[in-house]
């Protein structure tokens, strides 16, 4: 089981800034959904306004049979998205409200195999969060950009902390340059490692993914067949992870069918598709390990 704290919020997607299509979205929840339809128990630790687009989410959770007790309601406004789909890294406007109030309940965080914890979740302070960072294997998406603190400037010191406790990390390309500035490539990897993290997958969009284990690094890289929209590639990458590392697959078989999940995911619009039956995907990573040996 896995636990995901962060955003829970209302996405606004448009590609020419006139017509706008709505998605529920933040990362976690995502990743959350996808998992749940391979039938992977997830808890979401969230929260949102007491307005029409936070009762949706609920509503949207619940007939997914997503359990929604830690998706807390404050008096605020949920928190809103402006993205702007694009075939590279989408742009995005935040209107943050109530997904700042978050509250971390009293949970045996030990008994969960991850805690994801999204950058957005410790952009006022990680006293809320500090405590459970030892408790198990820590997941951190470091989708960190200066927009979405308050102060609008990247707090180090927050980012750094999680990352000396963090087992697995996947920043795109763009979230290691916000975080450490133009640097090479392999230089991105070798710092996340430095801080003591197992596991480093650098993506970089339609360049593939460099994936890390500390002794060895692989370069996974499938050409897309239809991009529309890459605003849940990251996600779906995630989520492939979690299903690959939960079934004992190797760091760089998890990340290649992350890579798979992702492919189809870019190819329509939203975070969050219906994705094809497990054993489709499986099939893809055989055929694609079967093509390089």
């Amino acid at each position: 089981m896995i636990a995901f704290i962060g955003e829970s919020l209302v996405d606004l997607i448009s590609s020419d800034g006139e017509n706008f299509t709505k998605r529920i979205g933040g990362s976690p929840l995502n990743i959350a959904r996808n998992l749940n339809q391979f039938n992977i128990k997830t808890v979401v630790i969230s929260r949102v306004g007491n307005d029409f687009f936070g009762k949706e989410i609920i509503q949207t959770l619940e007939g997914e049979n997503i359990k929604t007790n830690y998706i807390q309601v404050g008096s605020g406004n949920t928190s809103t998205v402006i993205v702007f789909a694009s075939k590279g890294t989408p742009d995005f406007i935040p209107y943050r409200d109530e997904d700042m109030n978050l509250e971390i309940p009293n949970l045996d965080f030990e008994k969960f195999e991850f805690i994801h914890l999204s950058c957005w979740a410790i952009t006022n302070g990680i006293e809320k969060i500090k405590h459970i960072l030892t408790k198990t294997k820590i997941a951190f998406d470091p989708n960190c950009r200066k927009k979405i603190f308050p102060c609008k400037k990247i707090n180090l010191d927050f980012v750094y902390e999680v990352l000396k406790n963090t087992f697995i990390v996947k920043p795109s390309l763009d979230d290691a340059r916000e975080i450490f500035g133009p640097l090479p490539r392999t230089r991105y990897i070798e710092l996340l490692h430095d801080f003591g993290i197992k596991y480093v997958i650098l993506t970089m969009g339609e360049e593939g993914a460099l994936v890390s284990d500390g002794k060895k690094i692989e370069h996974i890289k499938i050409p897309a067949k239809k991009v529309v929209d890459t605003t849940g590639a990251g996600d779906a990458f995630w989520s492939g992870i979690y299903y690959g590392l939960l079934n004992n697959f190797s760091i760089f078989k998890a990340a290649l069918f992350g890579t798979i999940i992702s492919l189809h995911v870019i190819g329509e619009v939203g975070g969050v598709v219906k994705l094809k039956d497990i054993s489709e995907y499986l099939e893809e990573v055989e055929r694609y390990e079967n093509s390089v040996l």
